[in-house]
């Protein structure tokens, strides 16, 4: 009984040839005959179909016991092949994904031979060191105001240090402006009132991003993770990019507000500021213990400046005060 020779079969995919699936669907159906007796069916030797159903014994499709050949369920045998062979389509088709999300890296790599080079922006990295003659040396070699985001420099082992150095520089003369995350009213009051009963300019927002230091147009100080501490620091000297720090620095400026409880000591006490700051707790949801400890303000305080403003408005509930607080722009 000749095998037919054909290019097609479904048994290709998993790496039989036709020929092998002609011969396989002849042992379904003969499975438990001997070698010989399917050697004279399939007219041709003995060995030459020894070889050919050993390719079928390795790949689990039929059991060669002795010259009797047993072929295994097919549901079983062939259902195994075809989990394999799907894990292993889906493996491939994996990594095709991955190498085509390594197109538009690749691509700016193959740009970036063909890109005009210029000069490369230095930035010095300072590993650890003296902060605080770092802070000096780049302030007496600038000039400008001094500007700072701090959102927990009141914590730092130099911080006194730090502020000593600002109030000498205020004193002697030169603008300081400074912000600080409404915490900072709770966990170290005495930081703010020094530094504003020095001259300095303090402001107070919900959240400060990262440490900065502005030094004038001359340079800039930074950690060199964005919203992280980190001895690792970098110093900007680069005009562009002080510009570009200076313009972040104004406008979170012009969304902070006067630091409220030290109205009586501040050059300019603005009651606005504290008026806005108290509605954004409200519009928090903040209740009025939570308000006094980040504001840094009695509870009874609390309470007057929440009546007065529900006076002021002429509403009934906070809920209205917002509403109308900002229909009128106040927040």
């Amino acid at each position: 009984m000749p095998l037919r020779s054909g290019v097609g079969s479904p048994l290709t995919v998993l790496g039989f040839t036709a020929e092998q699936e002609d011969l396989y669907r002849v042992l379904l159906r003969n499975s438990g005959q001997r070698l010989p007796r399917l050697a004279d069916l399939l007219g041709r030797p003995v060995d030459v179909l020894r070889e050919e159903v050993t390719a079928l014994v390795t790949s689990g499709l039929v059991d060669l016991r002795a010259d009797t050949v047993v072929t295994s369920p097919p549901d079983q045998a062939l259902g195994r092949l075809i989990s394999d062979e799907s894990r292993r389509l889906q493996s491939a088709n994996d990594q095709l994904e991955a190498l085509r999300s390594m197109l538009p890296s690749l691509s700016a790599d193959h740009q970036s031979a063909h890109s005009p080079l210029g000069n490369p922006v230095t930035i010095e990295v300072v590993d650890g060191g003296d902060v605080v003659e770092l802070i000096r040396s780049l302030t007496v070699t600038s000039s400008g105001d001094l500007m700072w985001l701090r959102p927990d420099q009141w914590r730092l082992g130099v911080s006194q240090e730090i502020d000593d150095w600002v109030i000498d520089m205020v004193r002697s003369g030169r603008r300081s402006r400074a912000i600080y995350p409404a915490r900072v009213l709770e966990e170290a009051p005495n930081v703010v009132r020094s530094r504003a009963e020095a001259g300095e300019h303090v402001r107070i927002l919900a959240s400060v991003p990262s440490r900065v230091s502005i030094m004038g147009m001359s340079a800039a100080l930074m950690s060199e993770r964005w919203g992280e501490s980190s001895e690792r620091r970098l110093v900007i000297r680069q005009p562009p990019m002080i510009a570009a720090l200076r313009l972040l620095f104004e406008s979170l400026w012009d969304r902070a507000m006067s630091v409220p409880g030290l109205d009586g000591q501040l050059h300019s006490a603005d009651r606005a500021s504290d008026r806005r700051l108290l509605l954004d707790q409200l519009a928090g949801g903040a209740k009025d213990e939570q308000i006094a400890r980040a504001l840094g303000l009695s509870l009874r305080t609390v309470r007057r400046r929440v009546a007065d403003i529900l006076d002021e408005l002429g509403v009934d509930s906070r809920f209205q005060a917002g509403v109308e607080a900002v229909r009128r722009g106040w927040i």
